[in-house]
């Protein structure tokens, strides 16, 4: 795909469609002629707290298994994510927010 730059205000737009869509990022992505990892990067961007929103994140209780590449965050007890060792902090605060 060709690069273009685009308004702030195509992505705000692209990020609330993909917020309240059913679709995959990488449907939506496509259907607007932009990568995934745009969209994500956007999406993500949008959801960072800013300095004045910023608060204290409460610990979670995480286990390291084995000799696993992954690490698990359970919720609830019934809800268990896995991510990639070196998987960026503020994604999986980002997602388990999200969850919340």
């Amino acid at each position: 795909m060709a690069r273009s730059k685009k308004e702030p205000g195509f992505w705000t737009a692209l990020v609330a469609e993909a917020q309240a869509s059913t679709e995959s990022l990488a449907a939506v992505a496509a259907k607007h002629g932009v990568t995934e990892a745009a969209l994500r990067y956007h999406f993500y961007k949008r959801e960072k707290p800013t300095e004045a929103t910023n608060k204290t994140v409460p610990m979670l209780p995480v286990r390291v298994e084995g000799d696993s590449r992954l690490f698990s965050v359970e919720m609830d007890g019934s809800l268990r994510l896995r991510f990639a060792e070196g998987c960026d902090p503020a994604y999986v605060a980002a997602v388990i927010a999200k969850l919340r």
